[in-house]
């Protein structure tokens, strides 16, 4: 077989040449299956012999063997751990058997790489023996999302358990015995990853946790490990050696204790990555627990956690002080300070400098997050695989209060802040009082972020605030804001050129402005702010704001409001004024 050093040191010189003439070669083949196609007695050759010979003249077919392995490998490997493909798949075929009905090369080249023949994605029991037999001994990655395919097929796939180093099964309620017997039949020698989902519903029967009995008590590769709507027995020693623990949704019947779960995290000295589904108060017992060590944690994620169970929980760990920390909450309490306490056990010792922070405010949920850079990467707010976010919380609110908590005492709990960006997204109308809040714990933020459908009235009213000095102004270190999809007021364009040249004239200019998908907002409006502000940054976009009736009047500005005849628009702005939001409103309470 040739290598690819040899393939590297060859083709180069002559690679002109041979390109050449494979292109004279391929035209002859065009011309002999146009002449085909026009008449089918003018050549002995059939169409499937002649496609075959265009294709084993084309470019790709000069790839050493070594290079067409890794891209069919890719392919393959894409379509294994997508989600979801771009295109069905006829009959169920695995995209490893499609690469062999190109052309006999192809086929040659696929044959003999084992690995190719190893990923099972969903495969239906007609192709489990090729496959298994293609790829000899190589270690196997099995795929399952959905009950369906597996129901026919898994004592076939767990046959080979030994050599299995990638399982993830989706199992139906009622199959999960028969399949975790099969699981527990042979060692696991070669397992690397296990994810196993139960899929759930309302009647279902109660799912027990998985006993000590599976991979006969023997998985020594074993890394990572997810269960969902299942768990595994607290006291086992099976999972002893994981890097990744994500266990969600346990079940009534399986919820551990805190000495347990401490008791199962203490055996687990190597855990970088931890996510658990804590929805369920924990029994604290009546023993004083010693911190549990875990030095080499990266990321702990709780996920429908109750604010109790959180504090529990971090005041038994010790973690290092850059471990980026998300939590999916229940509705917030009172005790806020308990929880930072817990998480930040010594605030004045190193760690992470945060320098942004980014808000997100509507009538069902809540959440706030931190970060270490000055922009967010992700587009998920709940993300905890975020590199640059190392705090993370999100809530449900009340649905018979209808305010807000607190997010800027979140902010002053947090400790190493330098936070010069804020990100605000919202689809309440905010208040003056949320601005001049902001204004006064964060000192030095140099640039604002807002987006959603509120409008930008309060934010006017905040920045036109301020003494004569620069130090009086609010938000003193401001210079770049961005608004996006943003409801302008009749006027508001004007005041906020006005609001830039009184702040340039006491040195807190804005130098930077994006205005992205704002309504009511003309190109004539635009070039007045362009005449104050070094660089403005407009996407074009220009829309005016359309009333019910769809002849526009849709401004709640007061000038609007007050040459409205209906004055329903207003009426039903009032109506949403109880979303406005409060950050002198009390805490939630966990009931």
């Amino acid at each position: 077989m040739m290598t690819l050093s040899t393939s590297l040191d060859i083709i180069p010189r002559m690679g002109s040449t041979v390109i050449e003439h494979c292109r004279t070669t391929r035209a002859h083949v065009d011309k002999d299956i146009a002449a085909f196609n026009g008449d089918m007695t003018a050549l002995a050759e059939p169409s499937c012999c002649l496609r075959s010979r265009r294709i084993t003249h084309s470019c790709i077919s000069l790839l050493p063997p070594e290079i067409l392995t890794t891209i069919f490998t890719y392919i393959v490997e894409e379509d294994t751990f997508k989600s979801h493909t771009g295109t069905p798949r006829p009959c169920d075929v695995p995209i490893s058997v499609m690469i062999t009905h190109v052309c006999r090369h192809w086929r040659q080249v696929a044959l003999e790489c084992p690995t190719l023949w190893a990923f099972l994605n969903c495969v239906s029991i007609n192709w489990l023996d090729i496959m298994f037999k293609r790829s000899r001994k190589a270690a196997l990655v099995v795929i399952y999302r959905s009950p369906g395919p597996l129901r026919k097929c898994f004592q076939q796939i767990l046959s080979q358990l030994p050599r299995i180093k990638f399982l993830q099964l989706c199992s139906s309620p009622w199959e999960v015995d028969r399949i975790l017997d099969c699981l527990s039949s042979q060692p696991a020698l070669s397992l690397q990853t296990f994810k196993f989902s139960v899929v759930r519903k309302s009647y279902t029967r109660v799912i027990g946790p998985i006993s000590d009995a599976i991979f006969k008590g023997r998985a020594p590769l074993l890394r990572s490990v997810e269960l969902t709507e299942c768990t595994f027995s607290w006291t086992s020693c099976i999972f002893s050696g994981l890097r990744t623990l994500d266990v969600r949704r346990i079940g009534s019947a399986s919820y551990p204790t805190l000495s347990q779960l401490l008791s199962a995290l203490r055996r687990m000295p190597g855990l970088e990555q931890l996510t658990l589904g804590l929805s369920s108060r924990i029994s604290e017992d009546t023993e004083l627990f010693d911190q549990v060590p875990l030095t080499r944690l990266k990321s702990i994620a709780l996920d429908t956690c109750t604010l109790q169970n959180a504090v529990s929980l971090f005041s038994c760990l010790a973690f290092p002080v850059d471990v980026k920390i998300a939590l999916n909450l229940a509705p917030i309490g009172s005790c806020l300070s308990d929880l930072f306490s817990a998480m930040h056990k010594d605030p004045d010792g190193p760690g992470p400098i945060i320098r942004s922070m980014r808000v997100s405010l509507s009538y069902h949920t809540f959440g706030i997050q931190f970060g270490t850079s000055m922009m967010f990467k992700s587009e998920y707010f709940w993300d905890p695989h975020d590199d640059d976010i190392l705090l993370s919380i999100q809530f449900k609110c009340s649905s018979s209060t209808r305010k807000p908590p607190v997010v800027f005492d979140m902010c002053q709990m947090v400790p190493h802040r330098q936070i010069q960006s804020l990100f605000v997204t919202s689809s309440l109308c905010l208040r003056d009082n949320f601005w001049r809040v902001g204004s006064a714990d964060l000192p030095e933020l140099e640039s604002i972020q807002l987006s959603g459908t509120c409008n930008i009235r309060s934010l006017i009213a905040v920045l036109q605030s301020g003494g004569t000095q620069s130090s009086d102004m609010a938000y003193p270190s401001l210079h770049a804001l961005e608004l996006e999809n943003i409801d302008f007021g009749c006027g508001e364009a004007e005041e906020l050129q006005d609001i830039i040249i009184m702040r340039a004239g006491h040195g807190v200019g804005i130098h930077e402005l994006r205005l992205v998908k704002c309504r009511n907002l003309m190109d004539d409006r635009v070039q007045l702010l362009k005449e104050v502000v070094a660089v403005v940054d407009w996407d074009g976009h220009e829309e005016g704001l359309v009333g019910g009736d769809g002849s526009g009047g849709g401004c709640l500005c007061h000038i609007c409001r007050d040459e409205s005849s209906s004055g329903e628009d207003y009426a039903q702005a009032l109506l949403h004024s109880d979303y406005d939001y409060d950050p002198d409103s009390d805490a939630y309470s966990e009931d």
